[in-house]
Parts: C-alpha cells; sequence; structure tokens
C-alpha cells in the first residue's frame, strides 16, 4: 500500500486509521552507528527498537551525543517511557500526545506490547502520513 498524506480534517476516527503500518525497526542490540546511518535521511525523525515484535523504546536524534562509541548499543540510550496509543484509540488522543511531546511520531501498540505501526504527523502541512505495508 502506497503512503499517503491525509490531513487532520480528513482523518478517520482512530490512530489505525492515520497510521503507517508495519513501521521499520531495529534491534536494541543495534549500533550507534546504525542509527547514526539511518538518520542521515532527514525523514528518520525516531527509530523504534523492538524485540522480535515488541515495541522496547525508540532512539532519537539527540539521544546519540558525539561522544558516544560507534559501537555502543542501542538499547541502553532507547526512551523506554514515550508516548503510545492502542490502534482503537481516538485520533483527538492521538493528536494530544503528540502535541504534549512537541512530537511527530508516536508507536501504535496492541494491549500486549505488539507494535502494529506509527503515526507520523507533519506539522507543518498538518498531515498523517498514512499508509504501508
Amino acid at each position: 500500500m502506497p503512503t499517503r498524506n491525509v490531513p487532520v480534517a480528513s482523518a478517520g476516527p482512530t490512530a489505525e486509521d492515520v497510521m503507517l503500518r508495519g513501521p521499520r525497526t531495529l534491534s536494541p542490540a543495534a549500533t550507534v552507528a546504525e542509527a547514526r546511518a539511518a538518520f542521515e535521511n532527514p525523514r528518520e525523525r525516531m527509530l523504534l527498537l523492538a524485540d522480535g515484535e515488541q515495541l522496547v523504546g525508540a532512539v532519537r536524534r539527540d539521544h546519540l551525543s558525539d561522544d558516544l562509541p560507534a559501537d555502543a548499543p542501542l538499547g541502553a540510550l532507547a526512551d523506554t517511557t514515550l508516548s503510545r496509543v492502542t490502534p482503537g484509540e481516538p485520533v483527538a488522543r492521538v493528536l494530544e500526545l503528540l502535541d504534549a511531546d512537541a512530537g511527530e511520531r508516536l508507536p501504535v501498540v496492541q494491549e500486549d506490547g505488539t507494535l502494529v505501526g506509527l503515526v507520523c504527523f507533519n506539522r507543518a502541512r498538518g498531515v498523517f502520513c498514512v499508509g504501508g505495508g
């Protein structure tokens, strides 16, 4: 399924309606060097760390200080308390959490912690990036 931009006013009622399905993940054992390489893509704002299908946490650019060794594992740097939503949560709640964190990315997980998607929000244009495989 191709990715498309959906304005907030046209968004479906739940997080499931405004998420990218099957987001890319890295293992907690992935390295700082791998994260730096991924962040060379300006679209990459948050790297999700998963153990199998279970969300472990996330790493943002500002987690990667210049003094970190390239071979350091990302798991030790991960934000494990990041906000997340379930697929059935209302879009209003999604926007509330994004505003509270001044963020643009929000993991979507099942009640058991299984990662199912990522809300990708472009504040400048007020749109969600929806789709994926």
